[in-house]
C-alpha cells in the first residue's frame, strides 16, 4: 500500500460497474427477462442464463464496440447465445419480450454506489473538471444517469454512440477530453476494466485508475496504474488527486 499523485486538472469516470452497480442490475433485470422468454424454465435456470447473458461469451458486445453492431443486433444476438447454449428453441418474437420485460427492471434496479457523491463534490470543490466516458449506448445510459441522480454531474458525456464506436480507441477519450476543455495528460481515468479503461485510456494519453469493487486483493499492476476498491481513497485537491494506491507488486518485462 502507498500514495500516489497524479497531478490532473479534470477527471473521467466510466459508468457501469465504476458509478453504478450495472452488473447486479443486469442479472436481476435479464432473469426477469428470461423469464418472459422461457416461462417453462424454473427461476434457478432463469439466474443462470441471466448470468450468462451478462457474461457475453460470444462476444457481441465487443463487436458493438467496435461499430460493428448495432446496439439491439448486439442485444439480440446474446439472447440468441442463451438459447442455443442450453438447446432451447428461441421463440417467436423472443427479443421483443425479452427486452420489453428487462428495461424497467433494469431502471429500477440501479444503484449509485455510495461513495460517488462525495467523490463529485469534492472533485468540484477542488476546481477539478469531471466528466463520464462509458461504452454503453446514450439510450441505455441516460436513463441509469437519470434514476440515480447523476443526469446533470459532467460537464461532458460521451458514450459509445457519440463517434459509432467505443474503449479501448483513443479516439474516443481524446473526444472525451475536447468535451470537457481538458489535455489527455492532465486528466485522470477511473474505470474497472483493465483493456478497455486502463490499457485504453494510457494509449490515449490519459493518467489511468483501475477500480475494481469489493476486490480486497492486491492484484500486480505496473507501478504507474493505481489500484483502488473505492472512490473514497482517492483525494480531490487543487493540485490533482491523491490516491491510497493498493496495487501490489510492479509488472516486468
Amino acid at each position: 500500500m502507498k500514495t500516489a499523485h497524479l497531478p490532473v486538472t479534470a477527471v473521467l469516470l466510466d459508468v457501469d460497474d465504476t458509478l453504478v452497480d450495472t452488473t447486479a442490475a443486469m442479472k436481476a433485470a435479464g432473469a426477469v427477462g428470461m423469464a418472459a422468454v422461457w416461462p417453462e424454465q424454473r427461476p434457478q435456470w432463469h439466474a443462470r442464463a441471466a448470468a450468462r447473458f451478462r457474461s457475453d461469451p460470444g462476444g457481441f458486445f465487443r463487436r458493438y464496440i467496435s461499430g460493428e453492431l448495432e446496439f439491439e443486433t448486439m442485444r439480440a444476438h446474446r439472447l440468441a447465445e442463451v438459447g442455443a447454449a442450453y438447446g432451447l428453441v428461441v421463440p417467436s418474437g423472443a427479443f421483443e419480450s425479452f427486452e420489453a420485460a428487462f428495461r424497467p427492471e433494469f431502471v429500477a434496479r440501479q444503484h449509485r454506489f455510495d461513495d460517488v457523491l462525495p467523490f463529485l463534490r469534492e472533485c468540484g470543490a477542488a476546481g477539478l473538471a469531471v466528466g463520464a466516458l462509458t461504452n454503453s449506448s446514450a439510450a441505455a445510459t441516460l436513463p441509469k444517469l437519470e434514476v440515480t441522480g447523476l443526469r446533470d454531474a459532467f460537464g461532458a458525456l460521451v458514450t459509445r454512440d457519440t463517434l459509432g464506436f467505443g474503449k479501448p480507441d483513443a479516439r474516443v477519450f481524446r473526444e472525451a477530453c475536447d468535451r470537457l476543455g481538458s489535455e489527455p495528460t492532465g486528466t485522470a481515468y477511473i474505470g474497472d476494466e483493465w483493456e478497455a479503461d486502463v490499457l485504453g485510456a494510457r494509449g490515449a494519453g490519459l493518467l489511468p485508475i483501475w477500480i475494481q469493487r469489493g476486490d480486497e486483493t492486491r492484484p500486480t499492476t505496473p507501478d504507474e496504474v493505481p489500484f483502488i476498491t473505492s472512490l473514497a481513497q482517492i483525494s480531490p485537491l487543487t493540485a490533482g488527486l491523491d490516491i491510497l494506491d493498493l496495487g501490489g507488486t510492479p509488472l516486468t518485462g
